[in-house]
Formats: structure tokens, sequence, C-alpha cells
């Protein structure tokens, strides 16, 4: 089992963004001293649910105060960027991290953040694809040349190239369609599942289509287990646990309930985004599935979590990037749970931990 660690940033109505982000910064550093081997990043603006808009500067800040877990993004959001601009900073924080760096990338869905930009959310996915293939031929020895839709460019020398000998390392976040999960094995990218706009109950199933297309397309994937990300508490007693997090978070999932979607004000719904029409009612079915598959919240005491991880073990997830606590936590409680996590709860993997990165 692998273990990394997710950061949104979100901001709690009774703590400045400064401090926020400042809490969030001491939370990477102890997770890094503690045995995380991943810490990613998330992209969002305008709201509550994240203050991760300037993620390549966060990142640079990352890479000074770690030394050994891996960064990643999870997610740079293509079309808010010009993608010779992605390449160079991503390969800069890469040199800066001493290689460290993975770049998990994807089109975006919150409409409020295009809006507010001045993009179309329509052109959101077209943009994605055809950004993505100009960052990856942008890494490649020589001028890059590439005309598009969106992009055209002539002998431009980016610089710089990635420290990584075989380039930067790209996840593409998918939502459950099975065309997005189909677009990624046809790349031969792994994929980035999990988070606010998904339910444990629908990982599974999306972790075997996305072997099953890798499969398809002939590419080697039975080595790689794609990590899931999920809320994570730990604290000496259930009472404790549930307590110490309950309604924290309570004005930033309301605001995230109006804002986190492609739908415009009158309900529609964009032809690449339809699989949204029926997300609520889809989610509330997986989260239904996933109580009875015994799939409950990793929040609880350190035999609680252990039971629990062991229980998405079995669903074939074998990597998990925690959220730790909650917005608004007392930041002394924070910092206790992880320190709880990586001590009574890790060791219990510790062999599988040695077996998949040996």
């Amino acid at each position: 089992m692998k273990f990394g660690q997710f950061e949104l940033v979100r901001w709690h109505e009774d703590v400045t963004p400064a401090d926020s982000i400042n809490r969030a910064m001491e939370k990477i550093e102890l997770g890094d001293e503690i045995g995380m081997d991943e810490i990613w990043l998330a992209e969002h603006h305008f709201s509550r649910h994240g203050l991760v808009s300037g993620i390549f500067s966060l990142l640079g800040n990352v890479a000074a105060r770690t030394k050994n877990a891996r960064i990643g993004t999870a997610i740079v959001v293509l079309p808010f960027h010009h993608p010779i601009q992605v390449a160079e900073e991503a390969a800069t924080v890469d040199i800066l991290s001493g290689g460290r760096l993975t770049l998990g990338v994807g089109a975006g869905y919150q409409r409020m953040e295009f809006e507010a930009y001045g993009l179309d959310i329509g052109e959101a996915r077209a943009k994605f694809r055809e950004y993505l293939a100009v960052i990856k031929q942008a890494w490649k020895p020589g001028p890059l040349t590439f005309k598009g839709d969106f992009i055209d460019v002539q002998d431009v020398n980016v610089l710089p190239k990635p420290l990584q000998k075989d380039g930067i390392p790209i996840h593409i976040a998918v939502s459950t369609s099975p065309e997005s999960v189909d677009f990624a094995a046809s790349q031969n990218m792994p994929i980035i599942v999990g988070g606010p706009t998904a339910t444990m109950g629908q990982v599974p199933e999306v972790l075997r289509l996305w072997h099953e297309r890798m499969e398809h397309y002939r590419h080697p994937h039975e080595h790689i287990d794609l990590a899931v990300a999920v809320n994570i508490y730990v604290a000496s007693t259930m009472e404790q646990a549930e307590s110490d997090i309950a309604g924290l978070e309570d004005v930033i999932n309301e605001e995230f309930a109006r804002v986190g979607n492609p739908r415009s004000a009158d309900g529609k719904t964009p032809d690449d985004y339809k699989h949204w029409a029926s997300r609520d009612r889809d989610r509330a079915a997986a989260a239904e599935s996933a109580r009875k598959a015994g799939i409950l919240p990793l929040v609880g005491t350190p035999e609680v979590i252990i039971e629990r991880i062991e229980t998405l073990r079995s669903l074939g997830i074998n990597s998990i990037r925690g959220s730790f606590g909650a917005a608004g936590l007392d930041q002394t409680k924070m910092l206790d749970s992880m320190r709880m996590f990586a001590e009574e709860v890790m060791p219990s993997f510790a062999e599988e931990i040695v077996a998949t990165t040996a």
C-alpha cells in the first residue's frame, strides 16, 4: 500500500486565506518528514473550495520545503493556461525539485471558473487535448512547431527542458464517463480518480475500466497502482474523530454545491459534459453501493482506519492520497492526526510499501 497527501487548501470562514495557505505548507512539510511518498496540489479559483490559484508558485515552494516525496498537480486545468507556459513552468519545478514532479492535468469542470476568465467551457475538452499534445512536444529536444485549432507556433525554443530523463510523468484527471477513461488509456497515461466530485463506490469500476482500456491499446498496465483521493482523520477515539471535524466544511460544501459543476444558470450542460446531467443521481447510487460494500470514510481510531483501508485494498485500491483533517480544524489536532496516521496506521502496511517500491 502506498500513501500520499492531497491538498486542496480549502478556505474556512474563520481563517484568513494567508493562514490557510501557511497551514497547508506546514502540513506538507510534515507529510514529507513522516514518509508520504507523494504530495499533490489541486488548482482552483474564485471560491472557498481551493486557494491554489498560483499552482506553480506554490509548487516551487513545496519543492524547496520537501526532500523526499514526489510532488504533483491534481490538477492543472489546461484550458486556463497557455500550454507552452505550462511546459516551461513544469520543467522549472522539475529541476528545482530534483526531478520529483508528476504533472496531473485535466479539462476543468467548474463553469464559474471559466466564465470569470472569459473562457467558453464548451471548448474545454478540445483545448485540453490539443494543449496536452503541445506540452508533450515542447519537452522534446529541439524547437517546437505545432499547428492546431488553438495553437500555431513555428520553431519556438521552449526552455528549460525537464530534468527527468524520460520526461515528466503526466496523469489525466477523468470523470466517471467511459470516454474520458478511454482517452487517458489511449494516451498511455495513468488516471486521477476520487476527490470531491466522485464517490468511492464509483472508483473500483473506473479503475477496472482503465485497466481494460489499457489492455485494449496494448499498453503495459499491470504494474501501475492508480491512487485514489480520500479524506482521512485519525484520533484516539471514534467520538473524538467524528466530533472534531463535524460541520467544519459545511459552508465550503454549500458553496461548492452551487459552483462545482459545468451547468449554466438555466440548468443547461455543455455537450462535452452530458454525463453531468445524471451525476447527482449516479453519485447517490454509488454512495449507497459503497456503504453496502463496506466502503466507509477513513475517519476514526487507528484500528478502524486500518480495517477500512484493508477493505479498499480488497477492491483493488493499493494507493491512496489523503486529504487530512478539515478546513478550520485546530492546527495542532491536524498535525497530531497526521503523526498518528504515520506511527499507528502506515506501519501495518510496511511490507506492501517495500514490495511496491522495490
